[in-house]
């Protein structure tokens, strides 16, 4: 079973659109969002894909994100998400209340935990669990999502190649992100997928 994992879309419309399509072209069967969706705009892109989501600290108004989710067929899970995939324990959460992470981290429950907030792909293992951050939609150059194949344990980051996002929100400026001519070597390497043509 392959899931995908995104995080910080901050409501990048084409950056999420394209970490949508690429998803979909690697044939996850459910996303996972980490937090700082921002609006229900950003959510009705997930529309047709199983969409788990929990809440960031940009995510002002909770009711407003939480019926969107429900509408496309979504699940909001609050503060933090937990489900149980191919008999491996899944966590996620979006990690601005470090508390929680930490003891989701280190409560040796889980196979697989997943965080956003920092912007910045890591991975690394606390006893039995394998901690990811998938990076993020904004503000991450490159612009990162990830694919976990929940079964065998193989993680990869998957770059997001935006050439330009157009968000429309002044004083919230992002910067493109480059097309990856080298990907990295070894079980981490990022697969990196050529853009849709524009319409």
């Amino acid at each position: 079973m392959r899931i995908g994992v995104v995080s910080d879309t901050h409501d990048r419309i084409e950056a999420v659109a394209e970490a949508v399509r690429l998803l979909t072209d690697l044939r996850v069967e459910l996303i996972l969002h980490c937090g700082d969706i921002e609006t229900p705009d950003t959510i009705e892109l997930f529309r047709g894909m199983p969409t788990h989501f929990v809440f960031g600290n940009w995510d002002k108004d909770r009711a407003k994100l939480t019926a969107a989710i429900k509408s496309i067929g979504g699940t909001a899970h609050e503060s933090f998400g937990a489900l149980e995939l191919a008999g491996k324990r899944v966590a996620w959460v979006h990690s601005h209340e470090r508390h929680m992470l930490y003891q989701l981290e280190h409560c040796d429950s889980f196979d697989y935990l997943f965080y956003g907030h920092t912007h910045v792909r890591e991975q690394h293992r606390t006893g039995r669990t394998l901690v990811a951050n998938p990076g993020a939609l904004f503000r991450a150059n490159p612009k990162t999502c990830i694919v976990l194949d929940v079964v065998s344990g193989e993680l990869k980051p998957v770059i997001v190649p935006v050439a330009t996002i157009h968000a429309g929100r002044p004083g919230l400026a992002d910067t493109p992100a480059p097309v990856n001519t080298e990907p990295e070597s070894g079980e981490n390497a990022a697969v990196t997928v050529t853009p849709a043509p524009p319409k």
